[in-house]
């Protein structure tokens, strides 16, 4: 016996969405309409209850992948387990629908229907949804029934495409794990057979179940070494819920000691639905030298991991920035003047030249005790003398190329040819 219709977890959907019957006050239970939408971190796989053809009886137990017991309950005996084809034996047909997939299919071998199918949980889950879709070819619509026990939490209906194509029909309860049964049946369907809108099929069951967990990526960012007072160019960073249930995110800050180092801009809702995320944006400027370190935590979130957030202030450079020698005879030397070149970060820095470079660089000279690397929190000298090759006023620059942060870092250099 084989099917003439097609079934796909994954198809496309062009769905007539209407609502009935509003969820319990305490909860706020939506439509879900595709698989991507519903997030589901695990499966019910009917594969589980036989071969293609299997006779199901009136009631059959499942277990999700993930260990949730599922008692599941038709109108009637005699539903059958069917394998979509093409497959070494299948029996259900047609195009567009994952290959060997099982579904439950509610007719029997006198082609009488036997939905609605009942599916009861033995752990309370956030969300529940399938592919469905009628034997008979033409429209038909769709309903999914959630329960908490025997109180309802909200009746979704799904219309089909007029040529009858699978929709998928699922809820998720955004206010907690709350689901203890859903039902899922046909209001409206082609009648070209005495089954009427009872004989249908239901592909693989997607869950939220669980607890939300949120994950950031990256799990931790280092900015290097940067100068005091400078900001970087913001990081991107993903805040996600891998978890069941809906994420409920509370104030999302940067704590830690340096929390004034590093700046946050975020754009994430109050709740984040399983399979969701949200993005951040973290830079750094450093406000002194040396390490500085936060993390970023969400408020509400429990089991929220920390970014961790590193960087290096560095304040090193010359001091001072300025030399100014008085009115000098041309063809004569100044006495020297000094500059002090520190590194006041936390780790070596490499020094790659000391130079004066400007209009008359050639009328200072420089000697030096610093080498080509100098240690944290050490310091060397520049000397620098003017001896004026032409009257008037005389200009360059002592400019310093490091690893330090911010190089070139530079001293002017002016004086006076008399």
């Amino acid at each position: 016996m084989f099917h003439r219709a097609f079934l796909c977890r994954l198809c496309g959907l062009f769905a007539l969405i209407s609502l009935a019957n509003p969820a319990a006050a305490a909860d706020t239970v939506v439509l879900v309409t595709s698989q991507a939408a519903q997030g589901p971190n695990d499966f019910v796989l009917w594969s589980q209850l036989g071969a293609d053809s299997t006779i199901l009886g009136t009631t059959f137990n499942a277990t999700s992948q993930a260990g949730v017991a599922v008692a599941g309950s038709f109108a009637g005996a005699n539903s059958l387990v069917s394998v979509v084809c093409p497959a070494g034996k299948c029996s259900w047909s047609g195009v567009n629908f994952n290959a060997g997939d099982s579904v439950i299919w509610t007719s029997d071998a006198g082609n009488s229907g036997n939905g609605p199918v009942t599916l009861v949980f033995g752990t309370s889950i956030t969300g529940a949804g399938a592919v469905v879709q009628a034997n008979a070819p033409g429209q038909f619509t769709a309903q999914i029934q959630a329960f908490n026990g025997t109180t309802s939490l909200g009746t979704f209906t799904v219309g089909s495409d007029s040529a009858g194509d699978a929709v998928y029909i699922g809820v998720q309860d955004q206010s907690g794990p709350n689901i203890t049964k859903v039902v899922l049946s046909l209001t409206a369907c082609a009648p070209v057979d005495s089954s009427g809108c009872t004989d249908f099929a239901v592909d693989t069951v997607g869950l939220n179940s669980g607890a939300a967990i949120a994950s950031f990526a990256p799990r931790s960012l280092s900015f290097g070494v940067v100068p005091l007072g400078v900001t970087t160019p913001q990081t991107a960073v993903s805040l996600s819920n891998i978890g069941g249930a809906f994420l409920q995110v509370g104030t999302i800050a940067v704590t830690g000691g340096n929390s004034g180092d590093f700046g946050l801009s975020q754009s994430c809702p109050t709740s984040l639905a399983p399979g969701a995320n949200c993005a951040l944006k973290v830079s750094f400027k450093p406000t002194a030298a040396g390490p500085r370190k936060s993390s970023i935590s969400v408020a509400g979130a429990g089991n929220s991991p920390a970014i961790i957030m590193t960087g290096v202030g560095s304040g090193g450079g010359p001091a001072p920035t300025s030399l100014t020698f008085t009115s000098q005879t041309l063809g004569t030397t100044s006495s020297a003047q000094v500059v002090t070149f520190t590194n006041s970060g936390n780790g070596t820095m490499n020094i790659w030249e000391i130079a004066i470079l400007g209009a008359n660089a050639g009328d200072f000279s420089k000697t030096t005790t610093c080498g080509s690397t100098l240690g944290a929190g050490a310091n060397c000298t520049v000397s620098v003398t003017f001896k004026p090759t032409a009257t008037g006023a005389r200009t360059a620059s002592l400019l310093f190329s490091d690893d330090g942060g911010g190089s070139p870092q530079s001293v002017s250099l002016t004086g006076t040819g008399s």
